[in-house]
């Protein structure tokens, strides 16, 4: 139960980076 919801906290932590990483190119081509 625990390692499932460890693996969930990871992935949207990556998630979260990802959506900030394509948020920061779409501000630097503006």
């Amino acid at each position: 139960m625990e390692l499932m919801l460890d693996l969930v906290f990871v992935g949207l932590t990556i998630v979260v980076f990802a959506v900030l990483a394509l948020i920061a190119k779409g501000v630097e081509k503006l």
